[in-house]
Parts: C-alpha cells; sequence; structure tokens
C-alpha cells in the first residue's frame, strides 16, 4: 500500500509542477482508496499545502495578490459550514463525494477548455462575484474532497487568465484553502491524520518533493498539452473507481 501511495503521490506532484494544478485531482482519489475517506482527504490536503508552498518560490513574482485575497478570502469562510456539514457523513457518502467531485469538475474543466481554443471568455477579470463563487466552491470542494482547483481552473478560462499568472497565483491560494481546510476538519469534524509510523511520514512526505522534482524534469520535455490530457485520464479513472467503491459500500 505504502509503494502504491508513493506512487500516487509522485504523479500528482509532478502534475502540480507542471500545469499548476493536478494533485488533489490525481492523487487525491488514489489516496482516499488506499487510506480511507477521511484520513485520506486530510492527508491530500497536508500534501497539496507543502507541495503549493514549494512551488510558490519559484513563481511569486507572478502571483496577483489581489486575486489571490478575494479567492481566499471567500474560501476560508465557507470551510467552517462545510466541516460542519461532513461531521455525520459516513465513509461511503465520503467516497461517493470525492468520486462525484472528481468526475464532475473534470467534464466541465474539459468543456469549458473548449472555449479556451475557441478564444472565447465571458467572464470580465475585473468582476468580483464570479471571484466569489470561485472561492466559495473550491473552499467546499477542499473541505469534502481534498480538491479546490477545478473551480479556480474553470474561472481562469473563462475570465482569460493568462495561464502564468493562474498557476502561480493558485500556489498561495491552495496551500491557504488546504490549511483552512485541515483546522476546520480537525476542529469540527474531528478528523485525524493516518495513522502512519514515522518513517511513513518521511517516505510519503518526501515522496511531495520527489513529485515536484520529477516534475521540473518533465516540464522542458514534455508539452503542457501532454500533461494535462495524462491529468484527465487518471483523474477520470481515479474518480471512477472511488465514486464506484462509495457506491458498493452504500448498498
Amino acid at each position: 500500500m505504502l509503494a502504491l501511495l508513493v506512487l500516487a503521490i509522485l504523479v500528482g506532484g509532478a502534475l502540480q509542477r507542471v500545469t499548476g494544478m493536478g494533485f488533489g485531482l490525481v492523487a487525491g482519489p488514489f489516496i482516499v482508496l488506499l487510506v480511507g475517506p477521511l484520513d485520506g482527504v486530510l492527508f491530500v490536503n497536508l500534501a497539496g499545502a507543502i507541495a503549493s508552498l514549494l512551488i510558490l518560490g519559484r513563481v511569486v513574482r507572478d502571483v496577483e495578490w489581489r486575486t489571490y485575497a478575494w479567492l481566499a478570502a471567500t474560501s476560508v469562510l465557507v470551510t467552517v459550514p462545510a466541516a460542519l456539514l461532513l461531521r455525520e457523513a459516513s465513509a461511503a457518502a465520503l467516497e461517493i463525494t470525492v468520486g462525484a467531485v472528481v468526475v464532475v469538475a473534470m467534464t466541465l474543466a474539459v468543456v469549458t477548455n473548449r472555449l479556451r481554443t475557441e478564444g472565447r471568455h465571458p467572464l470580465r477579470r475585473d468582476a468580483r462575484w464570479p471571484l466569489v463563487l470561485t472561492g466559495t466552491a473550491s473552499g467546499f470542494g477542499s473541505v469534502a474532497a481534498g480538491i479546490g482547483g477545478p473551480p479556480v481552473a474553470i474561472y481562469s478560462v473563462l475570465s482569460g487568465w493568462d495561464p502564468r499568472r493562474f498557476a502561480a497565483t493558485a500556489q498561495p491560494y491552495f496551500a491557504t484553502n488546504a490549511v483552512a481546510a485541515i483546522v476546520s476538519k480537525v476542529v469540527f469534524a474531528d478528523a485525524t491524520f493516518p495513522a502512519f509510523d514515522w518513517w511513513q511520514w518521511v517516505v510519503v512526505l518526501g515522496a511531495v518533493v520527489g513529485g515536484l522534482v520529477i516534475g521540473d524534469v518533465l516540464a522542458p520535455r514534455v508539452s503542457t498539452t501532454a500533461m494535462r490530457r495524462g491529468l484527465i485520464v487518471l483523474a477520470y479513472l481515479g474518480g471512477a473507481a472511488t465514486l464506484v467503491r462509495g457506491l458498493l459500500h452504500l448498498g
């Protein structure tokens, strides 16, 4: 199980480094399958926060801090209500939530990506209400499934956000989002981290760093388009598997 967990983290970390997001989408469903829904999502939050903070040092000059502030403020506000809603949820319900969030989010991302190729951007970059809705949806997704990236990615496409600045701004936002989700779930939902031995923690957290290093190596050699396609396929597989297992447990 540890080897599979490390593999999921390495792939998710590499995609996060190359595309600016993807750790929760790719690694999240597989981690939930291996570790369990509540502990797994909490671990995804922790690992995702670490990955984003490590990447931030390289892209901090391109961060749009005003946009970050709007997204982060609205995201943090919904973390406590979301944690309270999930407190009484069963393991099967949490697995279904994780799987459904991944599948629906990736479907929306694929559809909205066509708008990027067509050059259509229906949202104004100076409009505040889309940022509020995006932060709210992202905050709930982070608490429920460890996945806060898709709403932000969809907003970036619809608003014509420069990809480089989006990838940079996403890092402090994802870190803030994840830390708020961790605190709210530990305090209000009695969530706990996986019961790893100390050396297993060293291995899995080292895998987060290893995934980013792999992403650094792949970035100049593999096109972003190819990496995004890989992200979509893996996310669908993991999301569908988690959703199916949750439905089977529910029955």
